[in-house]
């Protein structure tokens, strides 16, 4: 039998919250890889753990394959959740709607990262092994992300694809590492305006800035293959598009973006920030950050323009492998 039936017939008993599937024909060498395949497409299906265990018997010329996904919780809860589930995707995507897909797309990430907190305890129970605890499996589900507001990496690509999808924005997830520790990752692909984008949520939430703690960076916001892959490794198996666009990154689309460092230049972009919580000034390497820190920063002249001068007299800055040079101006008096 085709294998877009069998994926018809699995995603709707498991949108049901079915506890087993049971196949009338022989699907037994597909019916794993339709299982993770709903996994891939479907997040807001958020009470499976992404484990099952599928088993084919035989009687005659009949055959049966039946397979048991993993479910954590018992029908009442399951309900409950749901129902909290549903309520919270509808508030989301009612405050994160805009008339433009980037507008749409910089909603969601904002959204998820002003309602989320990263879950440390879940992230280290996980990386030990821990796979017998609900509470820690859950963090990695698109509910702990939207309902409970805190979760690890997966919760937040999970809760970043239901909501594009929501709100009819194409999306999927990408599963790697991070480089600088080796550690297992995942993060979104979005398509803006037609063209694929890396999107990370997790590490453009403040819990990860590096310098003053509360920076938000956008490092990751809409960026190409050969940015994601400085930090980054993709898994071979998973199917991310090459991703070569940059007129929808965050800095380029706002106007942050330098491709060399020139005072005027880059004073120009500091006034049209001013009154922001954060400025900044987006490089294409770390050779044209440093030139810009060097001479903002370390030697002051941020403070020669005027209208830093007038109204600043201290700073907070938060400088990233990415090229980002973030700067937070502190009011005198």
């Amino acid at each position: 039998m085709p294998n877009d039936k069998t994926y018809e017939i699995l995603l709707e008993k498991l949108s049901e919250g079915a506890r087993e599937v049971i196949f009338d024909y022989d699907c037994s060498d597909t019916v794993m890889k339709v299982f993770q395949k709903i996994m891939e497409e479907r997040p807001e299906l958020f009470w499976l753990t992404g484990s099952c265990k599928y088993a084919k018997s035989m009687r005659g010329s009949e055959v049966k394959v039946k397979l048991v996904p993993e479910i954590m919780i018992d029908d009442a809860e399951l309900a409950l959740r749901r129902q909290k589930f549903d309520k919270a995707v509808e508030q989301f995507a009612a405050a994160c709607r805009a008339d433009s897909e980037f507008e749409t797309v910089f909603n969601i990430h904002e959204a998820i990262i002003d309602k989320t907190e990263y879950n440390f305890g879940s992230a280290n129970a996980l990386a030990a092994g821990v796979r017998n605890n609900e509470a820690a499996v859950r963090g990695m589900s698109a509910y702990a992300c939207l309902v409970d507001g805190h979760a690890v990496c997966s919760g937040y690509a999970k809760a970043f694809q239901t909501l594009c999808a929501k709100l009819g924005i194409r999306a999927g997830r990408v599963h790697g590492i991070k480089l600088d520790g080796g550690g297992p990752h995942e993060w979104n692909i979005v398509w803006v305006d037609g063209d694929p984008y890396h999107m990370d949520v997790t590490w453009d939430d403040p819990v990860f800035a590096q310098g003053v703690k509360g920076f938000r960076t956008y490092d990751y916001f809409c960026v190409t293959t050969e940015e994601v892959l400085r930090t980054h490794g993709i898994d071979g198996d998973s199917e991310a598009p090459l991703c070569t666009a940059d007129a929808c990154n965050f800095f380029v689309k706002k106007g942050y973006f330098l491709k060399k460092y020139g005072f005027e230049e880059a004073a120009q972009i500091i006034r049209s920030q001013l009154g922001n919580d954060t400025v900044y000034l987006k490089f294409p390497d770390r050779n044209e950050q440093a030139a810009a820190q060097e001479e903002l920063i370390k030697k002051m002249k941020v403070f020669e323009i005027p209208e830093v001068r007038e109204r600043y007299n201290s700073l907070q800055i938060s400088a990233t492998p990415n090229g980002t040079l973030a700067v937070r101006f502190l009011k005198k008096g």
